[in-house]
Order: C-alpha cells, then structure tokens, then sequence
C-alpha cells in the first residue's frame, strides 16, 4: 500500500523542524555561530540551554546520547559536564542546519553537489562486554535524506524557514507567508497590470486568462515595427512630401 506524502516525509519535516531552531536564534538574538567560533563557558552559555530545552520538549529523540567528552570541540576540556553534553547537541544542530541550507538555497539549480560535514566515531561496551559502535544521529539524517525526494525539501521565500512541500505547487511554508508572497507578486506585476488594462481599453479587447501577455508582446512587436516603418528615409520623405502638398492646398 501506497504510504501518503506526510507520512513518508514525517522524518525529514522533524529534521526541518530542527534546522529551523537556528533560524530562531539568529531572527531574535542575531547570534548562531559555527561550532568553532562557539564560546559555550561565556557569551554563548544562555544560546547553549536554549537549544538543549528545545531538545527536551521537542526533539528528545533526536538528542545524541554520548558518554565520551566531545573531542570535536578544541577547548572541551575546560567545559563543564554540563555544558559538554549541550555541546552534542548544538554540534548535531548546526551539522543540520548547514545541510538544510546547502540543500535548498546553495544548490541554485544545480543537477549534483556536495558539501563536507563531520561525523562522530564513538564506541561503546555493551552489557555482555563485546564493544560497539554507538550510532550519530546526524547519520540519521542523512539517511532520511537517501529516502526521499529533496525536490520536497524547500526554504521559505518570505521567512527563510526550511520546511516539506506537501504538494509540488507549494511555494512557502505556511499559510501566513503564502499569502504575503501572492501579495508581494502582485505588488511586483502592478506595472504590467496596468499596462495590460491600458491595451484593453486601446484595442477594445475583453481579459482573457489565457495568452494575454502573447497579446501583448503581438501588440509592442507592431508598434517597434510601425515606428521603424516611419523613421526609414522614404517614409520621411513620403511624410515631408504630404505635408507640403497640404500647405500648398
């Protein structure tokens, strides 16, 4: 049986979802940086529980369960234990975020592309003493990504926002940006608009739905090739000729 649209994409919407967090810091605090740049014991200490409350109350299943210190980050070792594993979960948040944004905004219509990210090596020894290895959560993400079309996978034009395109035709994220967007065209195509009203009072022509800008184009094309007529060296002469009969009249 056929699964529905939200139902497959449901994974990568939670991961949109996720991205979006980092949009939600730098609109309201200006501040997202790049994990090296982070200063978690300092300016970065309020940023760091943001992002580790919104793991509990919306993301719980998506936070990395690490036991060992996080290697990834030059100064860890001066890091509370606390602060340590906030960390995974902002190194998990960005290596999304940048992904998201490669995806849907640097691509700019290319047919295939790349971007470089890190993945975290971690082992771990089970209850019957073998050893293995535990499983990054960024993993998860891309696997999703293998398992559906990233065509779905879009940055809003009003807010910027990630999201999953329900349908094909879907151009922002919700209904809120739908409607500034349609406005925002239509502010945009004012001038043609009116231009178009001005040509169907011109002509007498009733609005069509269909092929108005062929009209349209059709009507400019004669009008370049009437002017081009008359600036010619026989029709100027032509014209010069007439008028000099009238005078002469």
């Amino acid at each position: 049986m056929r699964q529905s649209v939200r139902k497959h994409y449901r994974k990568l919407a939670q991961f949109a979802a996720l991205g979006n967090l980092g949009w939600g810091e730098l609109f309201r605090h200006n501040d997202f940086p790049e994990l090296q740049k982070l200063k978690p014991e300092a300016e970065h200490r309020p940023l760091l529980r943001r992002i580790n409350r919104a793991f509990d109350s919306r993301f719980r299943a998506l936070r990395p369960q690490a036991e060992v210190p996080p290697l990834f980050f030059p100064d860890w070792i001066s890091c509370s234990p606390e602060v340590r594993q906030q960390l995974y979960a902002y190194a998990l948040l960005r290596r999304v975020f940048d992904s998201l944004r490669f995806l849907t905004q640097r691509m700019g219509g290319l047919k295939s592309g790349g971007q470089s990210m890190q993945l975290f090596l971690e082992v771990r020894e089970s209850k019957d003493g073998s050893m293995l290895r535990v499983r990054d959560p960024y993993e998860d993400f891309l696997a999703v990504l293998s398992d559906c079309d990233l065509r779905r996978l879009r940055s809003c034009p009003v807010c910027g926002h990630f999201f999953v395109a329900w349908r094909m035709d879907q151009t922002a994220c919700s209904k809120r940006c739908a409607n500034r967007l349609r406005v925002a065209r239509f502010r945009q195509r004012q001038p043609q608009y009116s231009a178009n009203r001005k040509f169907r009072k011109r002509t007498g022509l009733s609005a069509v739905r269909q092929g108005r800008h062929q009209l349209m184009e059709l009507n400019q094309a004669l009008a370049e090739a009437e002017n081009h007529e008359l600036q010619k060296p026989e029709a100027l002469s032509e014209a010069a000729e007439l008028r000099s009969w009238k005078a002469q009249k």
